[in-house]
């Protein structure tokens, strides 16, 4: 069994934030449509949600070592003194660029293969890759490494809070500052985790709704699981709907910036509609 790394989930206060005009292109709001009189029920089980248990996270193996021509892409990109500095594989091009990273994140982080970053020897990511620093404060910071991340997604009532693994597989000791991998194997950690019922009853007829219809689409999509999907119910995934394809992260703006957080520590999880 893994042991639980320091990865956590909250909810912030609903309804969902207002998307920023700069996010509205990625994003759309899950609670935009209207809803029956009545809320529809929760599960066709009636049971409540539960949290996935830990051990049902296949480890992250297999991993390929660095290949004998590099990536196509620098330790890190030039950026704004004030803003903080994000690794390469993890920051939003501008569109129609292809992303670094071809991630449905509702999937195992396995399943990721490299875009704009590949090489010519690999398409995967390399251990190499994912013990990189995932972001360094502002020049104003001193461009430290950062030991917490949180990312927030826009239009959606949801934070991941990303600490570095005391056990990662792609690290043979333990590292002071959020790596690539502790950031892509945390959001994935993170989105399968059940929505709680008092979570669920807070929440809009039309917002439950959206949920429902996100989770009924899930269960269409992967019949292979359908038995443990429909057990576990609607996960922390659904809110994105079919918004599931990772672009990267990007500096939160000071007015996405939930309360009582600081602002070098949040991003933005920019995200497309899944093909």
């Amino acid at each position: 069994m893994e042991r639980c790394s320091k990865k956590t989930v909250r909810f912030v206060s609903f309804p969902p934030r207002t998307p920023s005009p700069a996010s509205s292109t990625t994003s759309e709001s899950w609670a935009s449509s209207p809803g029956p009189s009545t809320p529809p029920p929760l599960f066709p089980m009636h049971s409540p949600p539960r949290v996935a248990r830990y051990n049902e996270y296949s480890t992250w193996q297999g991993m390929p070592q660095s290949p004998s021509s590099p990536h196509s892409y620098q330790a890190f990109s030039p950026a704004h003194a004030e803003v903080a500095q994000i690794d390469p594989l993890l920051e939003v091009l501008p569109s129609p660029a292809l992303p670094p990273l071809l991630w449905d994140i509702s999937t195992h982080p396995e399943n990721m293969r490299l875009g704009s970053a590949h090489s010519l020897t690999t398409q995967r990511l390399m251990q190499s890759d994912t013990v990189r620093c995932a972001a360094r404060s502002s020049v104003k910071n001193s461009r430290l490494p950062l030991h917490k991340v949180v990312l927030i997604f826009p239009g959606v009532p949801l934070e991941v809070e990303i600490m570095p693994s005391a056990d990662a597989r792609w690290s043979d000791r333990p590292l002071p500052y959020v790596t690539v991998g502790d950031l892509l194997y945390g959001l994935y950690r993170s989105l399968r985790t059940s929505v709680q019922q008092d979570e669920y009853e807070r929440l809009s007829v039309s917002e439950r709704e959206a949920l429902r219809r996100a989770f009924d689409a899930r269960l269409r999509r992967d019949p292979q699981h359908h038995t443990q999907n429909l057990e576990h119910g609607i996960r922390r995934i659904d809110y994105l709907g079919e918004r599931r394809r990772f672009l990267g992260i990007r500096p939160a703006s000071r007015r996405e910036i939930p309360p009582q957080r600081r602002g070098e520590e949040v991003f933005v999880v920019e995200l497309g509609r899944a093909s």
